[in-house]
């Protein structure tokens, strides 16, 4: 079965697993706990030895781990298509209760205009067809028989309120809780509570996102053995790096350290410190003709002496896109 719940913003959050069916669950999802387990003790593990994982939990997901109290709102933080139509049924749900509320009607005028109420675009309730299932995971009820069970303007309250329930809570209740036993068996979860969600995931993860300006880099990355910061390569891969988008300064790191993301603190907290060295070429051979390569262990990056910036731009370019889990890149290209 799948982990993680399709998610646009690339982030984690658990699939949902059926509570009215755990009785009777299968080794796949007993194989899952287990999986979510290990997951928290890796990940404290993570924070308690300074280490970093590709692990980027959705900011809801702590929100559940802490015991945060959540609303139907916060749903748009992991299904933003369903998330806008159930806050069009609480509309709805609005309208409804102010008819009943409003004491210049008499009970059959409240139950006629009730019965009249229409989404934005006309359409009814009815119209939709749509029983007690967690959308998205249409083998999940809500209640007992949810699929014999249709939406009306008489249960809309109890679908919306199922619905916040089931996908913050019941369907993922045993994943997370998998997940703070694995935690709490390195370190109690209770001391990362107060922090912000961006930094834990720094302390899990790393830095993402900060700019990187060429006295930034020059103060942190070191050129060495054949190259000075006056060298021509070292210059143009800092060149390189200034232009590097989101994604390609992830398959970057990716690339020299093994990890998308910065430690805490940035290149200023490698350990060892970013070495740019001359990666020699055999005799009779042309500089240009060669990738760069890289020993991740060492944070050591080994680059020919290339001719100019456009060399050197077009061979990390097919260094990060093509050849991240290759073997072979100390072979021309």
């Amino acid at each position: 079965t799948n982990l993680w719940r399709p998610m646009e913003s690339g982030s984690l959050f658990p699939s949902p697993i059926d509570p009215i069916k755990k009785t009777m669950k299968g080794l796949d999802e007993k194989l899952d706990l287990t999986i979510f387990k290990y997951i928290g003790w890796l990940s404290a593990r993570a924070i308690n030895d300074e280490r970093l994982l590709d692990l980027p939990f959705a900011e809801i997901f702590w929100d559940i781990v802490f015991d945060k109290t959540l609303t139907l709102v916060d749903i748009h933080k992991i299904d933003k298509k369903n998330a806008s139509f159930f806050l069009e049924l609480e509309r709805v749900v609005k309208k409804k209760k102010s008819i009943i509320n409003d004491s210049s009607l008499n009970a059959d005028q409240k139950k006629r205009q009730v019965a009249a109420l229409t989404f934005e675009n006309g359409s009814s309730i009815a119209d939709l067809s749509l029983n007690f299932v967690l959308q998205g995971y249409e083998k999940i009820e809500l209640k007992p028989g949810g699929n014999s069970i249709f939406l009306s303007i008489d249960n809309i309250e109890e679908y919306l309120s199922l619905t916040v329930e089931y996908t913050l809570n019941k369907t993922v209740e045993d994943q997370v809780a998998a997940f703070k036993e694995g935690f709490n068996s390195v370190m109690d979860i209770s001391m990362i509570k107060y922090f912000k969600v961006q930094e834990i995931e720094d302390l899990i993860c790393g830095e993402q996102g900060a700019k990187w300006d060429v006295p930034l880099l020059q103060e942190s990355i070191v050129p060495s053995h054949g190259y000075e910061k006056c060298s021509l390569p070292y210059k143009s891969l800092l060149q390189y790096m200034t232009q590097l988008d989101k994604n390609m300064q992830k398959a970057f790191l990716k690339y020299i350290t093994g990890s998308p993301r910065l430690p805490l603190g940035g290149f200023s907290s490698f350990s060892p410190k970013l070495t740019i060295a001359l990666r020699l070429t055999p005799e009779g051979h042309i500089p240009d003709e060669y990738l760069p390569s890289v020993m991740t262990c060492q944070n050591y990056l080994k680059i020919p002496d290339y001719s100019s910036y456009s060399v050197l731009k077009s061979k990390f370019d097919y260094a990060l896109t093509e050849g991240q889990n290759e073997f072979n890149l100390t072979q021309s290209k």
